[in-house]
């Protein structure tokens, strides 16, 4: 008796663990997941599909297909068998029905998953009187690389400096958090999310930040568990601070030079000996005539220094007369590019021309608190670009023209000094001022008052940035150590608020 009530209990409890499976109806849904299916990149994942109510699939005919291509499908079950074809030849020897067709499972498992399998899919499942289908949605989750951050003196003074925080190659859009040494999150307000044509997306951030508040600050970018977390003290380069790497450089050059010094004093006296022997063997009854002739040898020593300096002298006039000869054939040396504008960054004040090539100000200098450019459409990381603007030398208000970085666009055009510490390399002009750049402080230029058409020459793998009177191949100033984290340039242009164009040859 007890033997029978425990194998009646245990078969109660297996019926109502198993799934009822009932004859195939005629109408039938599908069950997918309401929300999306996250995976990582090249794991494995299973789409989920199960008919309602369950019976078994294995007559039927299921497809899985991605949506708006249901003839290219990347599984197609059919007269209970998989067909190799057709099928999309990226999802060969990756898919398969893993979930059991004869319990009304016709989930599809997809191995090595890469960053195309992203989107949404389709299950459709057909009968002789029947079918159905439902869409399942697949993200990909892609860790990215270790935030890079780096520190600068803010520009503001006050002692506080600006840190930097940037990593690239995640997907979807992670979160970055800023925390100083005791946990305690930081807010901040700019930051920035850039994607790469296959739809990895770059984050950065920037904060100001008082060096007495912390002794770290940490810069950590999450995505659904998985974390990169960077730290940096946050104190600004020391000026007139001396690093070993520059002091053993300094000390091999001062070596260099006296060594070599000391090799010429030695040579010089060889010389002089050797000189002096031979006279007093030609000429050894002679004291007096070797007496006089000393002065005219030293005499012809010190011409043949005076020659020999005027040789260098000759060469180095010579390298700057080929230089400036580069400078003036620029235009053939390096075409220019076709730069064209981007009417999306342009000021609500600014009109941009249909062709692209050409900008102006519609209205009066508003009060907003943005600042007055357009960026190019162009993105230049890398080589030699070279393109020229027509500028009007009647001009009576302030304009610039030069280049600047995706890291300070992208700050929602804040107005800020416009200097290479914030991402910003321009040419400036002012009525009465007349032209200079933006070094800090500002450089003035002299000359070159009726400048009409402006070249600029960005050699991005030189990190140098060049501005020329076009017409006349004058070279006007050149700033070195152009860069920035992104590495990553625009053309940016700021025309004049008396609504003189600016135009793009």
């Amino acid at each position: 008796m007890m033997r029978s009530g425990l194998s009646l209990r245990v078969m109660i409890l297996a019926a109502l663990t198993v799934p009822i499976i009932v004859q195939s109806p005629e109408i039938f849904t599908l069950s997918v997941p309401h929300g999306p299916i996250m995976t990582w990149l090249n794991s494995s994942v299973s789409l989920s599909c199960e008919l309602s109510p369950l019976f078994n699939a294995e007559p039927l005919e299921v497809r899985w297909y991605r949506a708006k291509d249901f003839d290219s499908t990347a599984l197609l079950y059919k007269d209970h068998k998989i067909h190799e074809a057709p099928v999309d030849p990226r999802y060969k020897g990756r898919v398969s029905l893993t979930g059991g067709l004869e319990r009304g499972n016709v989930s599809l498992t997809l191995e090595r998953v890469t960053l195309a399998d992203r989107g949404e899919y389709v299950c459709y499942v057909s009968s002789e009187q029947w079918y159905e289908k439902a869409i399942v949605l697949l993200t990909v989750n892609v860790t990215g690389s270790e935030p890079v951050l780096s520190v600068a003196e803010a520009r503001g003074g006050g002692g506080q400096v600006n840190v930097t925080c940037s990593s690239e190659g995640w997907s979807p859009q992670p979160k970055l958090t800023w925390r100083n040494k005791e946990g305690t999150e930081i807010r901040y307000e700019q930051v920035l999310n850039t994607s790469d044509p296959q739809g990895l997306v770059s984050v950065s951030s920037w904060l100001l930040y008082s060096p007495s508040d912390s002794d770290w600050l940490s810069c950590t970018v999450a995505l659904s568990g998985e974390r990169r977390e960077s730290r940096v003290m946050p104190r600004a380069p020391m000026e007139g601070h001396w690093s070993l790497g520059a002091f053993m450089t300094l000390l091999f050059i001062n070596l260099l030079v006296i060594f070599t010094l000391i090799g010429l004093f030695v040579w010089n006296k060889k010389t002089g000996f050797i000189r002096l022997s031979t006279s007093e063997k030609n000429d050894n009854a002679e004291g007096e005539t070797e007496s006089n002739e000393r002065p005219a040898e030293e005499e012809n020593l010190l011409e043949e220094g005076v020659k020999k300096t005027d040789m260098e002298k000759a060469t180095q006039t010579e390298f700057f007369l080929k230089e400036s000869a580069t400078q003036t054939a620029l235009r053939e040396s390096f075409p220019k590019v076709d730069v064209t504008l981007d009417p999306l960054t342009a000021h609500s004040s600014q009109f941009v021309s249909c062709s692209k090539k050409m900008v102006h100000c519609k209205k009066e200098r508003d009060q907003a608190s943005t600042a007055h450019f357009v960026l190019s459409e162009n993105k230049f990381s890398s080589g030699q670009i070279y393109w020229e603007v027509v500028v009007d030398s009647k001009c009576t208000q302030p304009w610039y023209v030069g280049v600047t970085t995706t890291d300070a666009a992208q700050i929602n055009k804040a107005i800020v000094p416009l200097n290479p510490g914030n991402g910003f390399w321009v040419l400036r002009y002012k009525k009465g001022n007349g032209y200079c750049v933006s070094t800090d402080p500002p450089t003035q230029l002299s000359g070159n008052e009726n400048l009409e058409t402006l070249g600029v020459f960005l050699d991005c793998d030189r990190q140098i940035l060049s501005f020329y009177d076009a017409d006349s191949g004058v070279h006007l100033y050149s700033f070195a150590d152009v860069s920035s984290c992104s590495n990553t340039f625009f053309a940016v242009f700021s025309p004049a608020f008396d609504q003189v164009p600016f135009t793009i040859k």
